[in-house]
């Protein structure tokens, strides 16, 4: 056994799929094969993951290239300042190792070997290398048959501007001051000669994989490929209810098609990584068929037992947070309502109408305030009856809700802290989703649970202005649906148990 190990041309996005296949092939021949390969421009979709939610879809279709590896984890922008390391070994080298492990001890050689190298790396969990925070990489694995699939990005060098068109990142707004907010972030390996980093970096990477392995290192040509057309990048699936939840291994999505209460469809994606390449696919297939009341039990039954900072207690939940929301769109009498109401539970063991039956105060973003007001950036509401907020006050006092308008990042933890402090158990929020996923250790420090009304318009996410929004700076203007509100805190009043359609 050698590690055998190659440079490529770049290569045709296309081409990446054979390419992936011919280092498979030379794994299953007893060598190690490794290899650096570049693309052209492209959007690499992890294995799991929704190209609907983890690009900007308005600027790749028709930009960019859209490929599928068959690692999971997160999707990438990728062009030739990315170089995509990719190996495979048998399965019997590594035979009693976790995913998490194998992520790990591959992780730990990367960025060994830039030390080595004189430039600053550190493996930090639960996929990247790091230095000082700021991203380098990242490190996927599969299993693919009897081999195991190792794929890495490192990050040589960054074209920052073309990141953010395309991948939906918690990054700042398209100026010069966001560009450099956002450049922070990463940490390229290469620095100011990219190129002539790479030519000691691939040599030295597979000498220290050889030495982990206890062989040699062979330099060889690469495998040629072929060239095909790029097909759909997963299935389209219209569901009747959708449900997600934040875990250390990435944000999963769980999508349903129902038929008289029973699955008749289901989809689970995420920038996530499982150890078998067919394991969520198996997963949704036991839940086709299953009625919701079974759901959740015959996940727990069927979910794969190796993947990454997520487990089968964690896809359980999820399709028990897919089961209140359909619960909660009956309630409601509007049932695509319910789909921009979330349940936050800090426990995990309160459903829609607990948490309902414990919700203390109201919370408004300053955002959904109309830029002209005197009070957008001020807690309080005059009740002037020209905007939504003003409603929503009135919502909030006509049930002894307190209520408050965050008016930024810093005051949102004041908040939360003061509510906990007066014996809050829960409280109903009005925040876009993406703040919710990139900001949740504020709630979970906060310890509060929580149901959150998702707003609409312009968002400092959808501008890419969160840096400001964080501050209190953010211009733009959101929309609050008050007759969505509405619905949800008279499920709470005793005399309306039940909305019908109005």
């Amino acid at each position: 056994m050698t590690v055998c190990w190659h440079e490529t041309p770049i290569l045709d996005p296309g081409a990446f799929h054979d390419y992936e296949r011919a280092i498979l092939e030379q794994a299953s021949a007893g060598d190690v094969p490794l290899g650096f390969a570049r693309l052209k421009p492209c959007a690499l979709l992890g294995a799991f993951d929704d190209q609907n939610r983890s690009l900007r879809r308005s600027f790749v279709d028709g930009h960019l290239p859209v490929a599928r590896r068959r690692t999971g984890g997160g999707s990438l922008y990728v062009d030739a300042g990315t170089t995509l390391m990719v190996a495979a070994m048998p399965r019997a080298l590594a035979p009693r190792q976790t995913l998490t492990a194998l992520i790990a001890m591959i992780g730990e050689v990367i960025a060994k070997t830039l030390r080595d190298q004189g430039i600053p790396a550190a493996f930090t969990a639960p996929n990247d290398i790091t230095d000082d925070g700021r991203k380098r990489g990242s490190v996927f694995v599969v299993w693919v048959g009897d081999q195991i699939l190792i794929e890495a990005a490192l990050l040589f060098a960054i074209d920052i501007e073309a990141l953010m068109k395309t991948i939906k990142l918690p990054l700042e707004k398209l100026s010069a001051d966001g560009l450099l907010a956002a450049a922070q972030r990463f940490a390229p390996i290469g620095g100011a000669r990219p190129s002539a980093v790479a030519a000691r970096v691939y040599p030295a990477m597979a000498a220290a994989l050889a030495t982990r392995l206890t062989t040699d290192a062979v330099r060889q040509s690469p495998p040629a490929v072929c060239i095909t057309p790029l097909p759909p990048c997963g299935d389209e699936l219209s569901p009747d209810v959708s449900a997600f939840l934040k875990t250390p291994g990435g944000v999963l999505y769980l999508d349903l098609l129902l038929d008289d209460g029973v699955v008749g469809a289901a989809r689970i994606v995420g920038g996530v990584q499982c150890a078998g390449a067919n394991d969520l696919r198996r997963l949704t297939m036991a839940m086709t068929g299953v009625s919701l009341d079974e759901l959740e039990r015959a996940v727990l039954a069927a979910a794969p037992g190796d993947a990454l900072g997520f487990d089968r207690t964690d896809l359980a939940y999820l399709a028990r947070l897919c089961v209140e929301r359909q619960g909660l769109g009956e309630r409601l009498g509007i049932p695509g309502d319910a789909e921009r109401v979330t349940l936050y539970s800090p426990r995990r063991d309160q459903g829609f109408l607990d948490l309902l039956a414990d919700v203390g105060a109201l919370l408004l973003p300053y955002c959904a305030k109309p830029t002209w007001c005197k009070w957008r950036h001020r807690d309080g509401c005059p009740e002037c009856g020209h905007c939504a907020v003003g409603e929503a006050y009135r919502l909030g006092r006509e049930r002894g809700l307190p209520v408050t308008t965050i008016t930024r990042y810093e005051h949102l933890h004041m908040v939360l802290a003061q509510l906990r402090a007066a014996g809050v158990r829960a409280f109903l929020g009005v925040c876009c989703t993406e703040f919710f996923l990139k900001r949740d250790y504020a709630f979970i420090e906060g310890g509060l649970g929580a149901l959150f009304i998702d707003i609409g318009g312009d968002t400092c996410y959808t501008l890419r202005a969160e840096e400001s929004a964080y501050r209190g700076q953010f211009t733009a203007e959101a929309t609050l649906d008050p007759r969505l509100l509405e619905r949800v805190l008279r499920l709470s009043d005793t005399h309306y148990p039940s909305i019908q359609n109005e």
